[in-house]
């Protein structure tokens, strides 16, 4: 049963600037050919580059492995932390008074 009503909307394909390319085929009578995927992969970090979008593979890798369990945390974080504890506290505390009128 369909609620919404409508048809779903396709988003719009991006239009690139530089569009995405692909080198294909091998190259005749030369002595050191070009590695065509190489060659494809460099010009798609490229233009991802320009775009804004590239995220350094090595970087996130490094970040993941980095990164502690439960090690230095921010002020900011203990901030959330406890203002998480008292939201939960809070609604658990309305949840118990709910029931007790209920009755």
């Amino acid at each position: 049963m369909c609620l919404g009503g409508g048809q779903m909307r396709q988003q719009p394909k991006r239009e690139y600037q530089n569009r995405p390319v692909t080198i294909s085929g091998t190259q005749t009578g030369v002595d050191d050919p070009i590695d065509t995927a190489k060659a494809t992969e460099t010009l798609k970090i490229k233009r991802q580059k320009e775009e804004g979008t590239y995220v350094d593979p090595n970087l996130t890798t490094v970040e993941t492995l980095t990164r502690s369990g439960g090690g230095n945390k921010t002020a900011q974080q203990k901030a959330n932390i406890a203002r998480n504890k008292a939201k939960a506290k809070s609604l658990a505390k309305a949840r118990m008074n709910k029931k007790k009128s209920s009755k």
